[in-house]
């Protein structure tokens, strides 16, 4: 019976999804299915996994109406039987024992979740980076394949980067999270959500996963105005979901999160769609302002110029003024 599900969710992905597929079916830990769901796609991702399903039971062929990113993990999630699941994306990949090793990292040390890092790999050259998965900036340390507890440093979860990569979840501590459909980022949102509710987690710094970068139409470097659609739509339902939890550094996970947005938003180049955004965007400030004590109390994770740049803008006197500032 297969213990881990894998998540790969597909749209117009079709050149990208052999290596990703072949990545999955080729695990050196074979207790596994993988949930290959087509979200409407328009090319020809459903023959290629359905070549796959022919060959190998393990590979689910799901074709679903288009219903954005956050829509395919909805469904999985409440469909999925297995303890654990992953997600990895139709353009990325996985080492060969990645399953294996956060399998074993999650059983042996009985916790909810497994990090570990991953491997940049550059599309226009091939260049392979090493990324130790960790927010940098951030004055957290995290050692590998340490547990961590609620009460005794589960909170530095939070200070890993959010993205699918490496990723392992406990399939129940998932089954609550509600996805806005038709949005990206919604990865996002998982992981937030359910670290709200997350009591351990082991970080491993074998990279065990391959991101693919810079690949033309990635939303992570299409910076249009749709993209801030998107991030006000999953910030927003963020914290609606994460709404009267006690997880210390939450809302500061939150608000580093926000800076991310604000810079992608600063290099925003259409003038007139950036100016009928920018109240949406403020908007997001004006909601992390609410929290302000809570962030302002954890000074001590941020550098200095960080701390300042976070009191500056979670104040009602300065907000405005330094967001105009820091945007333009």
């Amino acid at each position: 019976m297969a213990k881990v599900s894998v998540i790969v969710p597909i749209y117009n992905v079709e050149q990208y999804l052999s290596k990703c597929l072949d990545s999955l079916t080729n695990q050196t830990f074979k207790n596994i299915e993988i949930w290959a769901i087509s979200d409407g796609s328009p090319d020809n991702s459903v023959g290629v996994i359905k070549k796959y399903a022919e060959k190998d039971n393990r590979v689910k062929c799901i074709e679903k109406e288009n219903g954005g990113y956050g829509s395919v993990l909805k469904y999985a999630i409440e469909n999925i039987k297995t303890d654990y699941f992953l997600i990895c994306d139709p353009d990325d990949w996985l080492a060969e024992d990645a399953i294996e090793k956060l399998y074993n990292a999650a059983e042996e040390n009985k916790v909810d979740l497994v990090v570990g890092a991953k491997n940049l790999v550059y599309s226009d050259n091939d260049e392979v980076v090493y990324d130790d998965s960790k927010i940098k900036d951030i004055n957290l340390n995290i050692e590998s394949m340490t547990v961590y507890t609620k009460g005794n440093g589960v909170e530095k979860a939070m200070f890993l980067t959010p993205s699918p990569h490496a990723k392992l979840y406990r399939t129940e501590k998932a089954k609550h999270i509600d996805f806005p459909n038709k949005v990206s980022f919604t990865d996002f949102l998982l992981y937030s959500v359910y670290l709200a509710n997350c009591e351990s987690f082991v970080y491993t710094d074998e990279a065990l996963a391959f991101y693919l970068v810079d690949r033309p139409g990635n939303t992570m470097t299409d910076i249009n105005p749709r993209v801030f659609d998107y991030h006000t739509t999953v910030f927003e339902s963020t914290m609606k979901q994460i709404k009267g939890t006690d997880a210390k550094y939450m809302y500061s996970h939150m608000f580093n999160h926000l800076r991310f947005i604000l810079n992608e938003f600063k290099y925003m180049q259409n003038k007139e769609a950036k100016k009928e955004k920018n109240d949406q965007i403020y908007g997001l400030v004006k909601l992390c302002r609410k929290h302000r004590d809570k962030i302002n109390k954890e000074k001590e994770i941020f550098p200095t110029k960080i701390a300042i740049y976070n009191t500056l803008m979670l104040n009602p006197l300065t907000s405005k003024y330094f967001y105009n500032r820091f945007v333009k």
